[in-house]
């Protein structure tokens, strides 16, 4: 009973609201640096980001709430899917409000990013491997060639 009466508390909620607005701008921050110094460990973009999770890649998710308000059933279900799948895999998922600085940036950034545990590339079959397999690739590539 206590304890709820304290989170009833508005000077409580404003803080409780603070601290989560501070996690999301640092998430942010920690995606835009890892977008430019690692872009291979940082993805947006409903395909590119439900690719990482299926190879268990995520350490962040960051999804806008406007995905599951969405008037589309199915847009919802996808949403729910992919931070179900995040879960699993024990990834951090924040869902970030659209009324805030934070949540309008990941909306420009089609709603959904992620920062990944390790580096995910793009193969020329458009599928998704680790770093370390498509090196291994190149090298038996290379040795076929010679």
């Amino acid at each position: 009973g206590a304890l709820e009466e304290v989170m009833r508390d508005p000077q409580i909620k404003a803080r409780l609201a603070d601290t989560k607005a501070t996690q999301e701008v640092k998430a942010m921050d920690e995606f835009y640096q890892m977008l430019n110094n690692k872009p291979d460990r940082a993805f947006y973009g409903y395909e590119d980001v439900r690719k990482a999770a299926e190879n268990g890649a995520i350490g962040t998710l960051m999804v806008t709430d406007e995905l599951f308000r969405a008037a589309d059933v199915q847009t919802r279900r996808k949403y729910i899917r992919l931070v179900e799948d995040a879960k699993a895999t024990n990834a951090d998922v924040l869902v970030f409000s659209s009324l805030h600085v934070s949540g309008e940036q990941l909306q420009q950034l089609t709603g959904v990013a992620a920062i990944l545990n390790f580096p995910l590339i793009l193969d020329s079959d458009t599928e998704y491997s680790s770093a370390e397999e498509s090196d291994q690739k190149e090298s038996f590539d290379e040795e076929l060639c010679m």
